[in-house]
């Protein structure tokens, strides 16, 4: 392997549950997500950027959230993951219009005073059009945030005709629809994951594939002015243990397009990843990088309070893809009922319990084989090789 590399870190979902920002005011008496976050840190200590998905608005207008399935936190969660020290922040994904059209503006200048790259919303159609594209040591990086929709069918919020550009979207938003009555996800008397997203049907859709063809036509153009492409599609089944039809014909697209890795996000649980023949890689879902389990809209036994942290090394000569590694983490409530994201590694070292250390080892051996594709022993390590 080549020596001189630049170490990229990409993370899953950053969510912000109605329930996690009542517990930090309950404990602190303001809004300080540091403690969420922080310890994150030391698995970025190497890292040359940090790249992660913003699962939630930062709008001033709109009040914060009220659901636990719809969205929008306080600009101070942009303070703790400024310090813990992510880099750069997907926008385009389910939750991107909770807080309006508006919202999306008002995240974009958060993002932007707090000193975040991001990509995925836009303010202008010029915008939309730019390629993103990060240089380090020499080496042009275009990162790019696709979403297979926007939660509209929910939350009622259409993006205005002729303005389907403000979102990076891989197909079109769905009409609103009357919700159930509200169900408790916690109960377990549930099916163990959700069907995909996108049914072949929609896959087939003309004015999908229309949408489908703009993204792979930015991947295309991105291949054309940087030496190496990220794709970051928000897609795939919720809950799923592995990619379905709609994930995977979205990732051979963008693979098809030139893409050097998809990193995909959205099912709440860690899915595989693959390496393909010419060096370049797919992770079909990270998992929930921070969430709050428990609560809102969650399933018991399907391992999503772990997520994954991927590190891709990318020599600085051959401008390729050289190791692939990842860390696991565990999202937990801590006593003063505030969830955190810890390192496995780290919750093994501190835990004296011998059957919750049991448990911690069996669920961290189960993560790993499944991102692995794998069926072996697993000890506790920091960066595991894929």
């Amino acid at each position: 392997m080549e020596t001189r590399i630049i170490k990229l870190t990409l993370c899953g979902d950053i969510m912000c549950l109605k329930s996690e920002t009542e517990a930090v005011i309950q404990r602190s008496g303001c809004l300080d997500y540091r403690d969420y976050v922080g310890n994150l840190a030391t698995l970025f200590t190497e890292s040359d950027y940090v790249i992660a998905n913003l699962e939630t608005p930062i709008s001033k207008s709109a009040q914060p959230t009220t659901k636990d399935i719809q969205f929008n936190t306080d600009d101070a969660l942009l303070h703790a993951l400024s310090q813990t020290g992510f880099s750069y922040l997907a926008t385009a994904n389910n939750h991107c219009l909770d807080a309006g059209v508006l919202g999306v503006d008002e995240t974009i200048d958060a993002l932007d005073s707090n000193g975040f790259d991001h990509d995925g919303t836009y303010k202008s159609k010029e915008d939309s059009g730019e390629i993103f594209v990060k240089e380090i040591d020499g080496i042009r990086f275009a990162i790019l945030s696709f979403t297979y929709g926007t939660n509209s069918e929910h939350n009622g919020v259409m993006l205005p005709i002729g303005e389907e550009w403000r979102v990076a979207l891989l197909k079109k938003q769905n009409k609103l629809r009357k919700l159930p009555q509200a169900q408790d996800l916690s109960g377990g008397n549930f099916r163990t994951y959700i069907a995909d997203d996108v049914l072949p049907a929609a896959i087939a859709n003309p004015v999908n594939q229309g949408f489908l063809k703009g993204a792979v036509a930015k991947v295309t153009r991105a291949k054309s002015v940087a030496d190496f492409v990220i794709v970051l599609p928000h897609v795939g089944g919720q809950f799923n243990p592995g990619p379905a039809a709609y994930t995977k014909h979205v990732v051979a697209a963008m693979k098809a397009a030139g893409a050097d890795m998809v990193v995909a996000g959205h099912p709440h649980v860690s899915q595989r990843c693959e390496r393909w023949r010419g060096g370049s890689f797919v992770a079909y879902s990270l998992g929930n990088l921070c969430f709050t389990p428990g609560v809102g809209f969650f399933v018991q036994n399907v391992l999503s309070e772990y997520g994954i942290v991927l590190h891709a090394y990318v020599g600085k000569a051959s401008k390729k893809l050289e190791r692939v590694t990842f860390d696991v983490v565990k999202s937990i409530v801590d006593e003063d009922g505030c969830a955190r994201s810890i390192p496995v590694i780290d919750l093994l070292a501190n835990e004296t319990n011998v059957a919750k250390r049991d448990r911690l080892l069996m669920e961290n051996e189960a993560v790993v084989n499944r991102f692995r594709g794998s069926a072996v022993d697993v000890s506790p390590k920091r960066e595991y090789e894929f």
